[in-house]
């Protein structure tokens, strides 16, 4: 039997723009870490892993490699193009 997908609600939706945010703000300089997605979005620990996992899946945001200087543990994302529509799209609608 075909598992059916998990619809998103709105505090889901809500939770993965606000991270777009934070990581696209950060385009420019280094990236983030995820304590430091924590700090900015206060979202707990485990949401924000759950929306990463989410964000990779639905391609919105991309795994890149630690720069240098940067912890080798933990995961690093940037922001995708469909991601930055994505956040957009949210920001006209409810904003």
């Amino acid at each position: 039997m075909a598992r059916t997908a998990k619809k998103l609600n709105f505090e889901d939706v809500s939770a993965l723009v606000a991270i777009l945010d934070a990581i696209g703000a950060q385009d420019k300089k280094a990236p983030l870490t995820k304590p430091q997605v924590v700090e900015i979005t206060k979202l707990p620990t485990p949401d924000v892993t759950a929306a990463y996992k989410r964000l990779l899946k639905m391609e919105l945001a991309t795994q890149i490699d630690p720069p240098k200087g940067m912890p080798l543990k933990g995961v690093y994302l940037k922001i995708a193009a469909k991601g930055k529509a994505y956040g957009k799209a949210y920001n006209l609608l409810f904003a």
